[in-house]
């Protein structure tokens, strides 16, 4: 099974450049997992296990954004410091 939290372990973990994960966007497979539990949690038919799996992604795909934002904030000191030379 696809666990939508798997795709960001696994790019955080390949070692990816500033660029890269500045970047990074979820494969639609992860994009079809976490709409299907959101779904169901609306219904309120979720598993145990498909709760904890969203809550899970829920804080993982936060501290993506996070990791996105430095990124791109070092990103552009980089070019900034580039411009000076």
């Amino acid at each position: 099974m696809h666990r939508a939290i798997d795709e960001i372990l696994d790019f955080v973990t390949s070692s990816p450049t500033l660029n890269e994960i500045s970047n990074f966007n979820y494969s639609d497979d992860t994009i079809e997992r976490v709409n299907y539990l959101t779904a169901r949690e609306t219904e309120a038919s979720l598993t145990s296990e498909e709760i904890d799996e969203l809550r899970e992604f829920q804080h993982a795909a936060h501290v993506m954004e996070q990791l996105k934002i430095r990124a791109k904030r070092r990103l552009g000191t980089a070019a900034k410091l580039d411009d000076a030379w």
